[in-house]
């Protein structure tokens, strides 16, 4: 089972590898799927070796598990099953988290295997960009079903950038000189560029950074984070005229790269943007997001919500794609299907994840899983993130990873640096 379990754990960050560097374009690959049926097989099978540390945070992650599960059997009384399994994995993506703790005693290599995907993504983003907008045939190859392998979601790729910078904080020592500057440099280029294509992105790796530099109280940390910083405008001068070079068409939200775009983003956040797409963009959403606060505090809804199986798109009278099943909020999705009071309890849940953070309590690899989560969770707040595995997936790993690692009360703090 020693076999087993390592050839597993390898064909996970290889999956992990494929859904970072390219999202969704290998979203129907249904490989996320398959090793989570694997993973709920060793579980179960293994269950006797597991050690899970039981708290408020994985006993309500657990009851929430459980309630998917009833959701799903109450659902298929009415829907089709495979709609009413497909939105039950709100929740069931959080198995992942538990099936980590299978391996509580390989978190050296769990690291080891997440330093790499992330030392090496600012790269494939920049490919990514360039192989999008300037390589037609390329663009429009489809491996997995009908969609573009090359196909990123912005503010998916808003949060793995944030996820490099902090590995680029956390590990200094790890990079040659030359990477450091390369990455640094690709770090930049690429944020600007999903700054100019995705709200969400730009404000889950800001105010994740942010948080990362505020509420961290570790020295080190700060020191390493004040020797990149200090480089930053050289960067600028030099990506600044390269940005302003670059002329590519519009996204299919119509959106283009450029300062001019990034302009209309930054001022649409703080409400003074006079771009129409943004503005219908952002009308569609509220409107949406008002009718199901507005309905969920019905006594028809408010206990139960609407339940699992059907889009809310189409249930909600939503004039969008008829396969959109969320309303672009994962806490709202949650409402809406599960009810006020399961929202409530998430919420909840949010609080007691993070408030360690909040109160300078975390150090070291703690406080960076902190500020990444953070991140998936803003943007989960403005796009169909964690419903799918793209977010799900990683969201729930680092999760894990949090969990384990309070559980053998490693040492967090990080050695000292000559960066």
């Amino acid at each position: 089972m020693a076999i087993v379990k390592n050839i597993y754990l390898r064909l996970y960050f290889f999956v992990m590898l494929l859904y970072v560097f390219f999202n969704k374009g290998v979203a129907y690959s249904f490989l996320v799927e398959i090793l989570f049926a694997g993973g709920l097989f060793l579980f179960f099978f293994l269950r006797r070796e597991i050690e899970i540390t039981w708290n408020k945070r994985t006993k309500i992650l657990l009851a929430f598990i459980l309630l998917s599960i009833l959701y799903l059997l109450i659902g298929s009384l009415n829907y089709p099953l495979i709609h009413i399994i497909r939105d039950s994995f709100v929740f069931q993506y959080a198995w992942f988290a538990y099936i980590l703790f299978l391996f509580k005693e390989e978190q050296r290599y769990i690291w080891d295997k997440l330093f790499i995907i992330y030392k090496w993504f600012p790269v494939i983003a920049l490919l990514n960009f360039i192989l999008q907008y300037f390589v037609p045939f390329v663009a429009s190859t489809a491996i997995f079903g009908s969609i573009p392998i090359m196909l990123y979601k912005n503010g998916d790729m808003g949060v793995h950038l944030l996820i490099s910078t902090i590995f680029l904080f956390l590990f200094p020592d790890r990079y040659s000189s030359k990477w450091k500057a390369g990455l640094l440099f690709l770090i930049v280029f690429n944020f600007i560029v999903v700054s100019a294509y995705s709200r969400s992105g730009m404000l889950s790796y800001l105010v994740g950074l942010i948080c990362f530099f505020v509420f961290t109280k570790d020295q080190i940390l700060k020191s390493n984070s004040k020797y990149f910083l200090k480089y930053l405008p050289w960067i600028m001068l030099v990506i600044v005229p390269l940005f302003l070079t670059i002329n590519v068409g519009e996204n299919f939200q119509g959106r283009s790269a450029g300062f001019s775009q990034l302009g209309q983003n930054v001022g649409s956040i703080v409400g003074a943007a006079d771009d129409a797409n943004l503005e219908n963009n952002e009308i569609w959403r509220l409107l949406w997001w008002g009718k199901i606060i507005d309905y969920s505090f019905t006594p028809e809804y408010f206990f139960t919500g609407k339940g699992l199986g059907m889009s809310l798109a189409q249930t909600d009278d939503i004039k969008a794609d008829d396969d959109l099943r969320s309303p672009h909020n994962f806490h709202l999705t949650i409402m809406a299907r599960f009810g006020v009071i399961v929202f409530c309890i998430w919420i909840y849940w949010l609080v007691l994840l993070f408030k360690p953070m909040f109160k300078r309590k975390l150090v070291g690899k703690q406080m960076a899983i902190s500020c990444i989560l953070l991140a998936f969770v803003i943007n989960a707040s403005f796009d169909v993130f964690l419903e799918g595995p793209m977010g799900a997936f990683p969201f729930w790993t680092f999760v894990g990873l949090l969990f384990i690692s309070e559980a053998t009360k490693e040492d967090q703090s990080l050695p000292p640096t000559n960066s």
